[in-house]
């Protein structure tokens, strides 16, 4: 069972293609100028950089270039008038010919500011800056088309970096809230940082505020129309919504700014994937593959992409490569159960689930009560998907006994649809029409329903008239399979949380006390004697760890209940 795919997110920076930072102030005297930029005031930025990559080393060529721009620039602001309050920014293209004049009807307006003395300006300043020199010897080629980015009256970035590098660091801990926050102060000191829409729409993405990543991502393209980042990650925003026509556009005008951008060819292969338009997932995935030939994940949807559209030997190879270049568990668990799901080579789809399997087993071997990681909880999730890619692996090729206790196991351990889906297949294959109905509608019960249970009882039932109300009468039963009852020995009310270690057998290892009502802290006794369900396939060194909600009404009749964390939702830290 395969973890959910996410569309590949980039961390954002500023990205200056021998790029020149040039602080220049019309109307200002020699020492005025040099005061001005140790200070943040309002300036002036030129970047420069190639719309082709000429594949060899430019930037001296480049350094050349950037200074004869700069030695012409002051003039044409001073001479078009422009203040220190007119903002705007300005792209021109440029092509040098290899003499180094300027090829006839160059240069133009790329995308105008909404200020004509500020496109006046910049055009002026490339005009008269030509002829530039020669081109180097070794450029292959007749010309070199530049784009050259003219900002006026943009504050520099410096007063504001503390902000945002604490918002780096809140990132870096998975803070996301205070980091949103922090940039939120720092746009609304400065509207115009550089990169700091953009880095607050990514973290709105992250915390699945789509309606307020899209506002800021829309508020760093108006910024800077050429950001290098912006639109993958404002079709990133439409895509985590499925809204993948209007993501399209963005991936494409990417890759317009950056045709080797391997962040925006990789989310428009995974959509074109999504909408099952396999030729042109194939051919961007492939240029993602070229942008970054050591993603995984890339190969990974080349993969799925090739065997969609039949092409097995390269969707064989595509995924072989994913492994090769990500050998950790959940790439195994990935490219195994894809495989497997496409009856693509079962064998080597099996050799994968076992091979991340083994690896995985190998780590939890470790896991004690005394020092919990992160990764102690993180791992009984994985393993559920490992058994459950092993155990359809196991059904495609017919072991149908085997393959139940692997997807069984992993179906106690985890509430997702698909493995309750596949459970329910299994029964089907047995004979068990009742098992196979209960589980199907308990798959649909469970926060991420799985649309084919619906349709698998639709067949068994004979048809869909009573599936709704059958699916809401199961969702109080999706709890049960994970709750224990424990005896209330100690008279007490209350709700706490605890640990609970099991391996094979099933034996308890050990309980601890997490959180919640101290009076409940002494039931560690009754929760190792308790009966757990067997959610152990075989025999295996492993260690599970496990986390439990316990909950006791003093006086009361019933046992108290303790509920066992679905394993994807446990977390370690409090």
């Amino acid at each position: 069972m395969p973890s959910v795919a996410a569309f590949p997110t980039v961390p954002v920076s500023v990205l200056l293609v021998a790029g020149l930072i040039v602080p220049v102030f019309a109307g200002a005297n020699p020492r005025a100028q040099t005061e001005a930029a140790k200070t943040p005031e309002p300036g002036f930025m030129l970047t420069l950089g190639p719309v082709e990559a000429p594949g060899i080393e430019i930037r001296p060529y480049f350094t050349a270039v950037a200074a004869v721009l700069r030695h012409s620039w002051p003039s044409k602001i001073q001479a078009n008038l422009i203040t220190r309050g007119d903002k705007g920014i300005v792209f021109v293209r440029a092509v040098i010919l290899r003499s180094g004049s300027l090829q006839q009807g160059s240069p133009i307006l790329e995308i105008p500011s909404q200020m004509a003395k500020l496109n006046d300006a910049s055009l002026a300043t490339v005009s008269a800056s030509a002829p530039f020199d020669p081109l180097p010897e070794n450029y292959k080629g007749e010309k070199l088309e530049l784009r050259i980015v003219f900002r006026y009256a943009y504050l520099p970035d410096a007063p504001f970096k503390e902000l945002y590098e604490s918002a780096q660091r809140a990132v870096a801990n998975q803070n996301y809230t205070s980091a949103a926050q922090l940039l939120e102060t720092l746009v609304a000191q400065n509207p115009d940082y550089t990169n700091a829409w953009n880095y607050l729409g990514w973290i709105y993405n992250r915390l699945h505020k789509y309606d307020k990543a899209e506002d800021s991502l829309k508020k760093a393209i108006e910024v800077n129309p050429r950001d290098v980042f912006a639109y993958n990650n404002l079709g990133q925003a439409y895509a985590y919504q499925k809204r993948y026509d209007e993501a399209i556009p963005q991936y494409l005008k990417q890759v317009d700014i950056n045709k080797n951008d391997r962040y925006a060819n990789a989310n428009l292969g995974r959509v074109y994937l999504e909408l099952k338009q396999y030729d042109k997932a194939i051919s961007a995935l492939k240029s993602g593959a070229t942008a970054d030939p050591k993603d995984p994940t890339v190969f990974y949807n080349l993969g799925r992409a090739y065997a969609k559209n039949n092409q097995m030997d390269d969707a064989k190879e595509a995924f072989k490569k994913s492994v090769d270049l990500e050998p950790v568990p959940m790439r195994f668990n990935n490219v195994a159960y894809q495989m497997a799901v496409l009856n693509l080579d079962l064998p080597t789809a099996q050799h994968y689930a076992e091979t991340g399997l083994g690896a995985l087993v190998s780590k939890m071997r470790n896991v004690s009560l005394e020092q919990i990681g992160v990764d102690d909880s993180r791992m009984t999730a994985w393993i559920s998907y490992l058994w459950g890619t092993l155990g359809w692996t196991l059904f495609e090729e017919g072991r149908v006994p085997e393959a139940e206790k692997y997807i069984k196991s992993a179906w106690l351990l985890r509430s997702n649809g698909e493995i309750g889906y596949n459970l329910g297949r299994v029964y089907e294959a047995q004979g068990r029409r009742d098992d196979a109905i209960r589980t199907y509608e308990l798959s649909l019960s469970t926060s991420e329903p799985y649309a084919e249970a619906r349709q698998r009882l639709v067949l068994l039932l004979g048809g869909d008239g009573e599936i709704d109300h059958r699916v809401d009468e199961r969702r109080s039963q999706l709890a049960d399979i994970r709750t224990i009852r424990i005896p209330n020995t100690h008279d007490a009310d209350g709700v706490a949380e605890f640990w609970i270690l099991l391996s094979p057998g099933p034996k308890v290892l050990g309980t601890k006390f997490i959180t919640g009502d101290e009076v409940l802290r002494p039931f560690t006794k009754e929760l190792e004697a308790a009966a757990y369900p067997d959610t152990f396939p075989e025999a295996t060194e492993v260690r599970l760890l496990r986390r439990g909600r316990l909950a006791c009404v003093r006086g009361a009749s019933t046992p108290c209940r303790l509920l066992l964390a679905s394993a994807e939702t446990v977390r370690t830290e409090e």
